[in-house]
């Protein structure tokens, strides 16, 4: 008979495989969202995290088996656990990549940054922060992975700016050696932090070449300048020229500040820096956010930072991803009536974290990282309420078991056994 059940066992678990899943998905993001194509990177974030969302609810239903039943836990374990990682990080794995393909996709005709202007940071603090050159390094290598299409401009800056290479065409390989090798051999240099010197000094590269639409600007610096932000970002406003700003973590309260508000007022997105070899990643997700690769668990910038179509498009990615996550739980217990309503609450759970997730990001990488979480928590509980709501049946075996023991039995045996009856899916 069927009754409206609840486990606060599974709801507790739930959170809990969710805020794994979620931490586990923070490393995947800093580790490998420079080194990894989108589609991927977002078919292993979700795959990982429907992992530990079904691995704790099926922990919570081992122990207590209130929802499926105490013949399920008897007879039918070792078939969930088998079901587990299919269900899980496969199913849902799989489809989230495909969704984040489609996410992907350019549905409008600017097809983002065409230029870059790097403006790095050359003070003397510089070699405290960053005593491997690691700075030019990653510099380097994100000239490497420009596509043919895009044109770049290098200047650095202490006290003084330096045009260290004038905006230009990377249509060759032999023009992209050329401006790698002017980075790797750039001599360390001393002195102070102009940072307003250094965002005339590009925005000048982009005037005097006449380039300035769809330019994108990214600032490097460990230091702090007095500076009068609305002036000195009026004309990257008014030309739309987005500056995205990376700074190291022992940097001073006022200087991540500054860079924070140069970001924000433009369009940007500020980076944290804790150690200097982190910056080809951070470079290489800069480059990406450029070009437009949109992806599902980050904030959406340039042309398409407004737009309504991938507004709904990453709601309604969520929301297949929450109601995969309830069809996934249902295939592990093997109950039509468990899956009914994990599906349903999967949906709705995915409906509202893709809402949080969509209205939350922004250019703050702190403030991102707790948006994420409270998505991800959202999807994991809410999912374990509906039993709540849908009224569901014990579990008395599962349907793929029992289809084997039939060909093992008479017809008359198994009507003796009076097993209650559960659906394949």
């Amino acid at each position: 008979m069927s009754q409206r059940k609840l486990s606060l066992l599974m709801v507790v678990c739930s959170l809990v495989g969710g805020v794994i899943g979620f931490f586990v998905g923070e490393v995947i993001l800093e580790r490998l969202a420079g080194e990894m194509a989108h589609w991927l990177l977002i078919g292993l974030y979700f795959g990982q995290y429907a992992f530990f969302v079904g691995l704790m609810c099926l922990l919570a239903e081992m122990i207590s088996p209130r929802l499926n039943g105490l013949g399920w836990k008897q007879r039918y374990l070792g078939f969930s656990w088998k079901m587990l990682v299919p269900s899980t990080f496969v199913m849902v794995g799989v489809v989230a990549m495909l969704l984040q393909l489609l996410y992907g996709s350019s549905f409008q005709v600017s097809s983002g940054a065409n230029n870059i202007v790097m403006l790095l940071d050359t003070s003397g603090s510089m070699q405290q922060s960053d005593p491997d050159n690691q700075l030019f390094k990653a510099a380097a290598d994100m000239v490497q992975k420009m596509d043919s299409d895009m044109k770049i401009a290098v200047v650095t800056f202490n006290d003084q700016t330096q045009v260290l290479q004038p905006l230009v065409a990377l249509s060759s390989q032999a023009t992209k050696d050329d401006v790698v090798q002017k980075l790797l051999n750039f001599p360390r240099t001393d002195g102070g932090t102009s940072i307003d010197l250094a965002l005339k000094a590009g925005l000048d590269q982009l005037l005097a070449a006449q380039q300035v639409e769809n330019s994108t600007v990214v600032l490097m610096s460990d230091g702090y300048t007095s500076l009068d932000i609305p002036a000195a970002l009026a004309p990257f406003k008014q030309h739309q020229v987005i500056v995205h700003t990376v700074g190291m973590s022992q940097m001073d309260a006022d200087g991540t500040r500054l860079l924070e508000q140069i970001a924000a007022e433009t369009g940007g997105r500020y980076f944290n820096v804790e150690h200097a070899d982190e910056m080809t990643g951070i470079f290489g997700q800069i480059y990406d956010m450029s070009r437009q690769d949109r992806n599902l668990v980050l904030e959406r910038t340039g042309a398409t930072a407004q737009s309504t179509v991938y507004a709904i498009l990453r709601v309604v990615s969520l929301l297949i991803i929450g109601g995969l996550l309830g069809l996934a739980l249902g295939l592990i217990f093997d109950n039509r009536h468990l899956a009914k309503s994990f599906i349903i609450g999967g949906a709705v759970s995915g409906l509202l974290a893709g809402l949080v997730l969509e209205m939350g990001l922004s250019s703050i990488y702190l403030l991102d990282v707790v948006v994420r979480l409270i998505a991800c928590a959202v999807l994991a509980v809410i999912l374990t309420l509906f039993t709540l709501f849908i009224p569901a049946a014990a579990s008395g075996g599962s349907s793929f078991q029992r289809r084997r023991m039939a060909t093992q039995q008479s017809p008359r045996a198994l009507g003796a056994r009076g097993e209650s009856k559960r659906f394949d899916l």
